[in-house]
């Protein structure tokens, strides 16, 4: 079971970024510029992020952290067909929504720089490792934008994780491998200074049976 989906729509939680709009995806020539983050997904999913480096091309082409498996994600082109279906096996099989992030003060030279540095990242691929907490697509995407590696849905699935323990430990107690190494994952990232005294026991207690998980595997 992945147990994202679910837990998104049983909380109600929207992982849309803040300052995105859905943008139609037949006019993305007209809307989409070099230097876009652009962020796909569907309800009750989590979105996918790229950096638009070539709208000159036939289908836009996107630079983005991605791999079939996460754990195998690494920085690649793509084209925009085949970043809303997910994967090229899904071309004409699946589409998802199309999101435009926006950013204040925004100018030409902003999008330049941010096409700029998601090719050198692309040239360096090989250094970049995928985790789903720290170096994720989206913070990946906010890095070559910002400079900094933002990744606001993480934020709002660290939250969740914290808000909801004791149901979510119930329902992940007997959860795989893959979303236990994720969920352990999201929970090294939260601040635990920040909790208060019960957050922090059903904290602990979700942290202690990841950790039992992974040292049983």
């Amino acid at each position: 079971m992945d147990h994202l989906p679910y837990f998104l729509k049983r909380y109600d939680l929207d992982l849309q970024p803040s300052s995105s709009n859905c943008i139609d995806i037949e006019s993305a020539k007209s809307i989409l510029y070099p230097g876009a983050h652009i962020a796909t997904s569907n309800p009750y999913e989590h979105y996918h992020h790229g950096i638009v480096v070539d709208t000159n091309t036939p289908d836009i082409s996107i630079i983005h952290l991605w791999g079939p498996d996460k754990q195998s994600g690494r920085v690649q082109t793509t084209t925009l067909p085949i970043f809303i279906a997910g994967s090229i096996d899904n071309v004409g099989k699946r589409t998802r929504r199309l999101y435009l992030v926006n950013y204040d003060d925004d100018t030409s030279n902003k999008q330049q720089e941010t096409v700029k540095v998601a090719k050198e990242m692309l040239a360096k691929a090989d250094d970049i490792v995928y985790d789903i907490a720290t170096l994720n697509c989206e913070s990946f995407a906010c890095f070559c934008r910002t400079g900094k590696w933002n990744s606001e849905q993480i934020e709002k699935i660290s939250n969740l994780l914290i808000q909801n323990a004791l149901e979510i430990y119930e329902t992940v107690k007997d959860a795989d491998e893959k979303n236990t190494q994720n969920i352990s994952s999201l929970l090294q990232v939260i601040p635990s200074d920040a909790l208060n005294q019960s957050e922090k026991e059903l904290y602990d207690q979700l942290c202690q049976h990841c950790h039992n998980e992974k040292s049983e595997q």
